[in-house]
């Protein structure tokens, strides 16, 4: 999840806000690189409370339970001779792309220029999936590849949350944003489910079976139309919900996180999982349904009820304890996590304002191709 820190309206792409403890004197071992990565869907956010009053800039140990799913993005990156970042004409996201460039160039010491193209491959931006974050890792591993793979998988995903942020309205600048580290967790790994702890940290890997299906809801009236601008208002309106559901529930859930739920995973046990996933959708440890009812009042969706009402149709006949249901990061994405797949799609068909969609786990990791 991705939020607006209130220290500055603004940084200056390139900036690198948290630097490694280390820095390196690099020379291109290859020529170019293209990448490929899958989305996320996160849940279960512990201390909200960060989102709002970070530790430090840039710095958010709010906790998430990320899963990784079949929708990609891709970037291809290739060194030139000039000492110069170029963008491909095509790319619809130039500034993510040529911030990620920068800092990563500031961090592995290289003097030649890069020539860079990158896109979402599919139409989901600002819904859930995690698109920038995304195109920011796959940007970031193609790179890092191509100048002998310096900086480790863990490093990376706390470097690139650490340094986040989304397209503004000012020339040369971004808004900075939080990031959890959760979709650059999924982008660098071979595990479709991961459970991000502390500063960006990855506290435990897993696999679900293939057995499961991923069903996606999403208003009709939104669906590829929510923009920054339209993120940004929405989440102001949540700055007292994050206060009180993390200050009253954080250190409880990330409790039920580290001593239910990850201890269980340990003993392959998954029932803690989806149950208590399930209870903090339907706002039993804060209110997440009013939350999210407050963040999409103003586009006429009431969330809780619809949350309320999802939970009481979809799971009848259905095993608790094997199918979960969440709002993905601010949303507007609802994702269901089923074995049960005909009998839920039969039943969420009945809300003709959604559009459903279905997808599978992903767990082969980064797609490289080096030359």
């Amino acid at each position: 999840m991705y939020m607006r820190t209130l220290k500055s309206e603004y940084y200056k792409i390139g900036k690198v806000v948290n630097p490694l403890p280390f820095r390196f004197n690099t020379k291109p071992l290859y020529k170019s690189c293209y990448v490929k990565v899958c989305a996320r869907l996160d849940t279960f956010l512990c201390n909200h409370h960060f989102f709002v009053e970070p530790p430090r800039t840039q710095v958010y140990p709010v906790c998430s339970i990320n899963f990784a799913i079949n929708k990609f993005t891709e970037a291809s990156v290739e060194c030139i001779a000039m000492n110069k970042i170029i963008i491909d004409d095509l790319v619809c996201r130039k500034d993510i792309i040529l911030h990620t460039a920068l800092i990563l160039k500031d961090t592995l010491g290289f003097d030649c220029g890069l020539k860079i193209s990158g896109r979402n491959l599919h139409n989901v931006q600002h819904g859930g999936f995690g698109s920038t974050a995304s195109l920011q890792t796959a940007v970031a591993i193609a790179i890092n590849n191509l100048f002998g793979n310096k900086i480790s998988e863990s490093s990376l995903v706390k470097f690139l949350a650490q340094n986040y942020g989304e397209e503004s309205n000012k020339k040369g600048y971004l808004s900075p944003m939080a990031s959890i580290g959760g979709a650059s967790a999924v982008a660098v790994g071979c595990n479709n489910l991961i459970v991000i702890g502390g500063e960006s940290e990855i506290w435990k890997k897993y696999n679900l079976s293939n057995d499961y299906t991923i069903l996606i809801i999403t208003p009709i009236k939104l669906q590829s139309k929510i923009t920054q601008d339209m993120d940004m208002k929405l989440y102001k309106k949540g700055y007292t919900a994050f206060k009180k559901i993390g200050y009253e529930w954080g250190q409880i859930k990330e409790n039920l996180l580290v001593n239910k739920i990850i201890k269980d995973l340990d003993k392959r046990d998954t029932k803690t999982l989806f149950n208590l996933i399930n209870m903090y959708t339907i706002g039993a440890y804060g209110n997440i349904p009013q939350y999210f009812k407050n963040r999409w009042l103003s586009h006429s969706i009431f969330f809780d009820e619809f949350i309320y009402d999802i939970f009481y149709s979809c799971f009848k006949g259905v095993e608790r304890e094997d199918s979960c249901f969440f709002v993905s990061s601010g949303g507007p994405s609802i994702c269901f996590i089923t074995k049960e797949k005909d009998i839920v799609l039969g039943r969420l068909k009945k809300y003709k304002d959604f559009s459903v969609s279905e997808c599978k786990f992903y767990s082969g990791g980064p797609q490289i191709l080096l030359r």
